[in-house]
């Protein structure tokens, strides 16, 4: 393969410079530097990240670009279409990469042409936290038939309903197929991402990955996680960084929107190609396995997700909808 240009975007809200500053920080000390960084900043009132951004530039080639609206698909929206280079990776503005982070997903992406999206490893703050776990054993099981034969070898992988899943695969050597990436720790071909935007369906944007790789396998493409391409996860209230993890939310109404969010991803499997089957079936299987206000979250994304797919509303209009069905399910934020 030819000479790689690469591009690290990071989106950032809220951080107030406190944890990006070691995410920097780690990109200086890269064993392959050279490749440029896209800063994508919404601002805050008060926030002070734009000043330590400000001391890398010395260090790094950096551009930065604001967002003035919108969620987290919003903001990766704006940095698949700014972003030129041949490879783009991302990560989150509370992680470390390690020193061979940006050559080793060279090195995959240039060791496996039709790899689409690679998955690097994620040192997690916390190893037992995993957001599967909201998915329980008894539904997991239910709705574990892949979609067709290309999820075939896939741990992560899309279910005949839409839903994605993960299952135990045996490592294909240096790599496991998935569709299950994370945009913290990420790279994409630009044959992948430059004909690609999100829909904008969600407040958390809880799979969004899962959508770009959707697209990859629908062009040609295979979605993996690598075997290096090593970060550390910060803990970002020790640094005092306020804002809600959009992952791993401290609140009940933040778990709940995940939930909902999980649950609706059929519609966007639907907009990918992937037209789901069965949901009215699997929806009232998994109402049976499910109680209190999980259950309701459950329901709130099974039925946008068939509301969706039947009437053709528009991604804006489920948002709204999500938005206003959460409302009614939690009425404020309750910390948990």
């Amino acid at each position: 393969m030819a000479y790689l240009n690469i591009l690290v975007a990071i989106p950032t809200y809220r951080n107030d410079g406190r944890t990006i500053r070691f995410t920097l920080e780690g990109l200086t000390k890269q064993t392959y530097k050279d490749f440029s960084v896209l800063i994508l900043y919404k601002p805050s009132e008060g926030d002070r990240t734009l000043e330590v951004v400000e001391e890398f530039k010395k260090y790094l080639d950096i551009m930065v670009i604001y967002q003035n609206e919108g969620y987290i698909e919003e903001a990766m929206n704006l940095i698949y279409s700014n972003a030129n280079a041949d490879l783009l990776l991302t990560i989150d503005d509370d992680n470390i990469p390690d020193p061979n982070w940006v050559l080793d997903h060279k090195k995959f992406h240039e060791k496996y042409e039709m790899l689409g999206v690679a998955r690097g490893k994620v040192i997690r703050k916390n190893q037992n936290l995993n957001n599967k776990k909201l998915l329980k054993d008894f539904a997991k099981k239910i709705i574990y038939r892949q979609f067709s034969e290309l999820f075939d070898g896939y741990s992560g992988y899309l279910t005949i309903y839409g839903i994605p899943n993960d299952r135990p695969v045996r490592s294909a050597g240096d790599l496991i197929k998935t569709i299950t990436v994370t945009a913290e720790n990420m790279s994409v071909k630009r044959e992948v991402y430059k004909d690609f935007r999100l829909p904008c369906h969600t407040l958390r944007g809880f799979h969004h990955e899962n959508i770009l790789t959707l697209h990859a396998i629908m062009k040609g493409y295979f979605t993996a996680e690598i075997n290096g391409g090593v970060e550390k996860e910060i803990e970002r209230m020790n640094y005092g960084v306020k804002k809600d993890s959009l992952s791993t939310p401290t609140t009940l109404k933040g778990r709940i929107n995940l939930i909902a969010e999980h649950y609706l991803f059929p519609y966007a499997s639907n907009l990918m190609g992937f037209k789901p089957r069965d949901l009215r079936f699997i929806r009232k299987l998994l109402l049976l396995s499910y109680r209190g206000l999980e259950k309701e979250a459950v329901k709130l994304g099974l039925d946008l997700a068939i509301k969706g797919i039947e009437e053709g509303l528009e991604p804006r209009n489920i948002r709204e909808r999500l938005k206003l069905g959460l409302d009614s399910i939690v009425q404020g934020e309750i910390n948990i």
